[in-house]
């Protein structure tokens, strides 16, 4: 019965679920031998919202409870950007929303390096914790100014919690971005007004302007596809470019690039800007 469930959650067959939970003895909790995922899990990894509306009303529903590898219900519904679900699961007080998987991730992390937007809005909203680091020191902030997410990286500058210069891998995000040649990351990190170092060197041999220069002379890694390739190519002269100014003239440089982003008169962050040196 309860492989039965299981089954149903999994191909989203609503009727049949709402017929066996009318039996009080079923196990909603019930594992799969395999990857121990439970009926509810499937629900929340393939966006079944009415079927996970059925399980969160069955009051014995564990409704953190995890596979093999430690992803629960919440984390892969934020994994997979059903925000419905998510909407639903926060608004449950039995849901641990910033429980890790083996490697530490949290459904905040996950969101972030999917890009969901809008569902790192809402976990945000919900004050969970945002700076917890995986295993292999990676955060939160570090894994979207990689993956060039701009409007998650915007969120995460205004949130005073966020340490934009704590490093995964001895890179930090400012290096990262400029490796990448995320260049309106760039510009929205020089800009914000918050202290960086723009001189932290990745392991202790180059700087940010230092991979830029490499990058712009056609610096390719072995993982990289063409794409993001040609895309650093076309951006790191440029973030050679805002660097070398940044260097000269900070605050004048600041000030041109919070014009040019929109950002003048707007409170982005206003405060005293340092170089660490």
């Amino acid at each position: 019965m309860e492989e039965e469930l299981w089954e149903a959650c999994f191909d989203g067959k609503v009727e049949e679920v709402r017929k066996l939970l009318q039996n009080e003895q079923i196990n909603t909790n019930w594992q799969d031998p395999e990857n121990s995922t439970t009926p509810f899990y499937n629900a929340c990894l393939y966006g079944n919202i009415e079927i996970v509306k059925l399980l969160l009303n069955h009051q014995r529903l564990d409704i953190n409870k995890a596979d093999n590898d430690g992803f629960t219900p919440t984390y892969i519904a934020c994994q997979n950007g059903h925000i419905e679900i998510v909407k639903l699961l926060l608004n449950d007080n039995r849901v641990d929303i910033s429980k890790a998987n083996k490697n530490d991730a949290t459904p905040f992390y996950i969101a972030c390096e999917k890009g969901h937007l809008e569902i790192v809005k809402l976990l945000n909203d919900h004050r969970v914790n945002i700076i917890k680091t995986m295993k292999n020191g990676a955060t939160p902030f570090f894994i979207v100014c990689q993956k060039g997410y701009i409007e998650i990286v915007k969120l995460l500058l205004n949130d005073k919690r966020i340490d934009i210069n704590q490093e995964t891998n001895d890179a930090t995000p400012f290096y990262i971005a400029c490796q990448n040649g995320h260049i309106e990351i760039v510009k929205y990190m020089l800009a914000c007004g918050r202290e960086i170092d723009i001189n932290k060197k990745f392991n202790n041999t180059k700087t940010p302007l230092d991979i830029s220069k490499e990058r712009s002379a056609g610096l390719k890694f072995r993982n990289q596809t063409e794409k993001q390739f040609q895309k650093a190519k076309r951006n790191c002269p440029k973030i050679v470019e805002l660097i070398e100014s940044f260097q000269r003239n900070p605050i004048e440089t600041r000030e041109k690039l919070r014009k040019e982003l929109g950002l003048s008169g707007k409170n982005f962050l206003l405060t005293c800007l340092f170089i660490i040196c």
